[in-house]
């Protein structure tokens, strides 16, 4: 299991399409950066010192996780299609090209299919977290780290968000846990494609599946007045009271037809 687990993180990691899209991530977080917190920071002298002397805006609350700005809101979009990129498509070319094949004929199926499982979860989670990660270092390079107040209007958490005590109260080890827990989430959303690929004779349609369930559920629960979509809860930072329990249920859902599919491509006999 090892080996192979090993063997499959290398065909992510050490793949072209992986890098790519860290590239466009980064992009886009200096985009960021450069469009939000660059222009506070060339205020500081001019507004923010002279006329405050309260709340000054620092890294806190302008990286893009916690300002929730335009670029985050992006991201957040195109979050299923960047994690389905480095990795997706080599589950579905491994029952096209007979790997598989060869694979089962020497090792233990159920081996095989939880490596490609976790593997898809694991570059999910890395995706997401280099993005989150690469934010917060490159706002906390040009803005300091401040102390937040609820008091202040600059904060877009309130009583109303289920993390806004953590925030206020120990707000690095808010970030963390914001950065592991939205990054665990869309590991988790990454593993649909895992089921589509085994469902689908079309390559570019197994890339997109993550993304078309991710819209669809976002189109579906506006249309029936659900609030708590995986493209709204997702951002697990402001995520809002209330929507909790919804948003791990279907979790839940999506994790058990993962964990479904997994176990009937090991108990398929026709691939022997």
């Amino acid at each position: 299991m090892k080996t192979l687990l090993k063997i499959e993180l290398e065909r992510a990691f050490r793949n072209k399409w992986f890098y790519i899209t860290l590239l466009i991530e980064l992009i886009l977080v200096i985009v960021d950066v450069v469009t939000v917190a660059l222009p506070v920071r060339r205020a500081y002298e001019e507004f923010y010192i002279p006329l405050r002397d309260y709340q000054i805006p620092g890294a806190y609350c302008l990286w893009m996780v916690a300002h929730c700005s335009s670029v985050y809101k992006l991201l957040h979009l195109i979050f299923p299609l960047l994690i389905s990129i480095p990795y997706t498509y080599t589950i579905y070319n491994d029952v096209k090209s007979n790997y598989i094949h060869n694979i089962a004929c020497r090792i233990s199926k159920k081996k095989y299919y939880m490596s490609k499982l976790i593997t898809q979860f694991v570059v999910g989670m890395v995706v997401v977290a280099f993005c989150l990660l690469s934010s917060f270092i490159l706002t906390a390079t040009v803005l300091p780290l401040e102390h937040p107040t609820l008091a202040s209007a600059e904060y877009k958490f309130s009583n109303h968000n289920v993390f806004s005590t953590i925030y206020y109260n120990h707000t690095f080890i808010a970030v963390i846990l914001f950065i592991i827990l939205e990054s665990f989430v869309f590991g988790i959303i990454g593993c649909i494609g895992f089921v589509f690929a085994y469902l689908l004779n079309n390559v570019i349609m197994v890339m997109l599946s993550t993304f078309i369930i991710y819209y669809m559920d976002f189109i579906l629960s506006n249309l029936f007045g659900r609030y708590g979509s995986l493209m709204a809860a997702s951002k697990v930072a402001i995520l809002y009271k209330g929507w909790e329990v919804g948003f791990v249920i279907e979790l839940m859902i999506i994790v058990v037809a993962e964990v479904v599919m997994c176990i009937v491509q090991m108990n398929k006999k026709d691939i022997i």
